[in-house]
């Protein structure tokens, strides 16, 4: 029997509606966090993920995370951040992905803390979870937990997922990868990178791009938080260290340029790869030394910006990516987790630590 989250009480199911209305000046960044969800460093409630829905870019998931569960969960909004609903009963969802096909069909990844530690599938938009009975099975040991910390999905097929994990396996040192390629329903348990010093909290992606034609579906990248970036061209049967420096704490994201440049956070500065990640470096004029999770482009630019104090995001042309300036006057003391933009209405969000949810217009949409 699958394990079934009901739907949420009424309480828990009402619309919130932002302090500061969703209107967006072009330019400015505004906070469009969910009302009622406080974040201050003092009660420890963040933001981890936000997914847009590509057929309805108007629709976002915002994955809220706190180290008193009661105080998170996923968020829905179906007018760019005007009104919210918390949905399903998830405690620590971390990120979400959306059937480009199928609006309704979701993935999330819950880690961390909780009592829902896993993977898990919906089929109405998120209102209600499922756990597979093959996740459950590949989870026994060796592996021994469900603390899951990323998803990464074939843009080719929907069907074919990688997770990663906060947690290192039953043996206590590494973690792997799990790869599905029914939609959940059964599991591969990939080891370790044999190489991977370990550590908590990993991060997997797909360097496949079919449109560009780069890549294919047994190339991926392995992110760790010691150790640093390692890339596999066979599935995860073997894999090669091609990146000195870790990711950040939290995780990183992964952004592909319009020419196939990758870029992607990381510890002291981001990185960009020109080949398809065999190789990286770090991008640091006119950046500043520190931790760096989000970055985002809307293919003309890309975007990005730190932990450190008083802060603004920063901007580099994707045909330039090397050389960055601040995007605006505007600064924070908060690191985007996770960015997505909305092609449509030329909106960019950026998920935060202490700043919660932020939304700036980039340009003449819908």
């Amino acid at each position: 029997m699958k394990t079934t989250l009901p739907l949420v009480a009424l309480v828990v199911l009402g619309w919130f509606h932002p302090s500061v209305g969703a209107e967006l000046v072009p330019g400015v960044w505004k906070n469009i966090t969910p009302n009622g969800v406080v974040m201050t460093p003092e009660n420890h409630v963040f933001c981890q993920g936000v997914t847009l829905d590509s057929k309805n870019p108007s629709t976002l998931y915002l994955c809220v995370c706190a180290y008193d569960v009661a105080k998170g969960g996923l968020f829905k909004s179906t007018d760019s951040g005007s009104t919210w609903k918390r949905i399903g009963l998830l405690d620590e969802p971390l990120h979400i992905a959306v059937n480009p096909a199928d609006s309704k069909h979701l993935y999330c990844v819950d880690g961390v803390r909780g009592a829902t530690l896993g993977f898990w599938v919906s089929r109405d938009g998120g209102e209600n979870w499922l756990m597979p009975e093959g996740f459950k099975k590949v989870t026994e040991k060796p592996v021994g937990t469900r603390d899951l910390y990323s998803i990464a999905v074939n843009p080719a097929d929907f069907k074919h997922i990688l997770v990663s994990f906060h947690s290192p396996w039953a043996d206590g040192r590494n973690c792997g990868v799990l790869e599905s390629k029914d939609g959940g329903e059964s599991w591969i348990a990939h080891d370790p990178p044999q190489t991977l010093k370990g550590g908590y909290g990993m991060a997997v992606f797909f360097l496949f791009d079919p449109v560009k034609g780069i890549g294919n579906k047994d190339t991926w990248l392995f992110t760790a938080q010691e150790g640093g970036f390692f890339k596999t061209t066979d599935g995860g049967k073997s894999w090669s260290h091609v990146f000195q420096f870790p990711m950040t704490h939290g995780g990183n994201q992964l952004y592909r340029a319009q020419k196939g440049t990758l870029y992607s956070g990381g510890y002291q500065y981001p990185a960009r790869s020109t080949d398809n990640g065999s190789t990286w470096e770090q991008i640091k004029n006119g950046l500043v030394y520190s931790w760096y999770m989000g970055i985002c482009g809307d293919g003309q630019n890309i975007y990005t910006a730190c932990t450190n104090k008083d802060q603004p995001f920063f901007v580099s042309p994707e045909n330039d990516g090397v050389t960055w300036k601040p995007l605006n006057e505007q600064k924070f003391s908060a690191v985007p987790f996770e960015m997505a933009f909305d092609p449509i209405h030329k909106i960019l969000y950026s998920a935060s630590w202490e700043e919660g949810l932020l939304a700036i217009k980039l340009g003449s949409g819908r």
